[in-house]
């Protein structure tokens, strides 16, 4: 738990059990009698519905209760706006309730004086110490956190006004989270298709042509009307013992843009005409476009025929070109006109005459400086972390204990 040194001096440490701050601590009010209440009228909540690491606030829980409910000497009933805490078996789970609900002795919930702490500011503080809310349990067949532990436990309280402004910030911060976790999940997990929801989303492609709500100063042009398309090449086997930066479709990392795994390769080795591209270009793979290998090269070199030299003219930055290749609307898009059943691919001409929606060139930059921010953050969890549950196990925690010591 935090002591008096990790916070500010003008902070107050406020036990669980003081009634000044808190009206109620422990279960519900006692339940009612009327069965017409209990059979259709009142949301049940359950531990499987409460989430981990984030607030969950339950306006609608999945089901109803019934008679089956007033049998249940446990039951109880948990005023709106009151601070749940999961303290049986799965400890630490937090939930605030937009309506009166109903639920048992797995929870226990906090009235608070509004006047004094803020419901949403305990809130965040539980899951601050989920680990130490975990320790204080007692462990008889399951784990167990008693209204006798809670009472003990202090939480630092700042002025009203400071709550409002840490929240503030914890708000934008988790919802930050929350777009980030519903993108991994739109993309089947972290690493996968992440930058490319990203993108669409940051560009809001889905609003500017499923809606056709274009911001003003953008252009809607073809692809081939921004782009150049290069078909210069060679033949390796010409020179045979030159080294050549030879990169193939699976020297790309689907979806990140990052050229993988690449070595330089005698011309005698490479088979068949290649083409060649330079620092200028944009390399897009026609082949399975669904893979979604987009990359921006640093250096010379030859590729395969199954990926697309593509040079950006003068109304468009090279790097917009290439995030937007990368984006979810593309990959849609291209999918939906690839043909060919064992090899499949996007025809040049299909893919020359995409829409594309191009922004002033100073929006352009903006946009173009906001993906790389964002890019960067992508690839630093996916080094740091194996898998969404450890990213939104470990961040989330250290958001929180910075706010808690003032330190956001």
């Amino acid at each position: 738990m935090m002591n008096k040194e990790s916070f500010p001096d003008h902070w107050n440490l406020i036990k669980l059990g003081n009634k000044d701050y808190f009206e109620r601590l422990g279960g519900g009010t006692p339940r009612r009698s009327n069965e017409d209440y209990w059979n259709g009228n009142i949301k049940w909540l359950t531990n499987n519905e409460a989430k981990d690491n984030i607030i969950n606030k339950v306006s609608d829980t999945s089901e109803y209760i019934t008679k089956k409910g007033l049998d249940n000497s446990s039951t109880k009933l948990i005023p709106k706006e009151s601070v749940i805490l999961s303290c049986t078996a799965s400890i630490g789970k937090v939930v605030i309730n937009q309506t009166e609900i109903a639920t048992n002795q797995q929870f226990n919930s906090f009235i608070c004086n509004k006047e004094k702490i803020i419901p949403k500011f305990l809130a965040y503080y539980f899951l601050t110490i989920k680990s130490e809310l975990e320790k204080l349990a007692g462990k008889t067949t399951f784990l167990h956190l008693t209204v006798k532990n809670l009472e003990k436990i202090e939480v630092p309280v700042p002025p009203r006004n400071e709550q409002k402004e840490i929240l503030a910030k914890l708000d934008e911060l988790f919802l930050s989270l929350e777009v980030i976790d519903k993108l991994q999940q739109e993309a089947e997990g972290i690493g996968e298709n992440v930058m490319s929801a990203v993108i669409s989303n940051v560009l809001n492609l889905n609003e500017i042509f499923k809606k056709n709500n274009i911001p003003k100063n953008w252009k809607i042009k073809s692809i081939k009307e921004v782009i150049e398309y290069s078909s210069d090449s060679l033949d390796p086997i010409d020179y045979p013992n030159k080294k050549f930066n030879y990169l193939g479709l699976k020297n790309i990392e689907s979806n990140s843009g990052q050229i993988i795994d690449l070595e330089k390769t005698n011309g005698k080795e490479i088979k068949s005409r290649k083409r060649e591209f330079n620092d200028t270009n944009i390399l897009y793979g026609k082949l399975r476009p669904y893979l979604n290998k987009v990359a921006v090269p640093d250096f010379n070199g030859i590729c395969s025929t199954d990926i697309l030299v593509l040079k950006a003219k003068k109304i468009v930055i090279k790097e917009y070109i290439y995030y937007y290749l990368l984006s979810k609307y593309i990959v849609d898009k291209t999918t939906e006109l690839m043909s060919g059943t064992n090899l499949p691919r996007i025809r040049k001409n299909d893919f020359m005459n995409l829409k594309i929606a191009i922004p002033p060139k100073v929006t352009q930059k903006k946009i173009i400086n906001k993906l790389d921010q964002i890019k960067s953050s992508v690839d630093f969890i996916i080094k740091q972390h194996e898998t969404r549950d450890e990213l939104l196990e470990k961040l989330p925690q250290s958001i929180l204990k910075k706010a808690f010591a003032d330190e956001l």
